[in-house]
């Protein structure tokens, strides 16, 4: 088994700039009320796994067809 050691690596100058940028960023981002809106979803789906309620379907089929459709179906006509 290879054991990789990571003692002593440094970020170089510009790598050192773009990760304050990031979390300079993040911080900005995640505003307070987004926060707290963001733990009450993660709150709400973990309460409905723990019921064991399935999850809300998001997408789901129109129509179920086969074969390729006309240009002219495809457009609407």
């Amino acid at each position: 088994m290879i054991t990789v050691s990571q003692q002593g690596t440094q970020l170089s100058p510009g790598q050192r700039r773009q990760l304050a940028f990031q979390q300079q960023a993040r911080q900005s981002f995640l505003s307070p009320v987004l926060q707290q809106q963001v733990a009450e979803t993660i709150a709400a789906v973990e309460a409905r796994k723990e019921q064991g309620v399935k999850p809300e379907r998001v997408w789901f089929e129109e129509r179920k067809e086969k074969g390729t459709p006309s240009f002219a179906e495809w457009m609407g006509y």
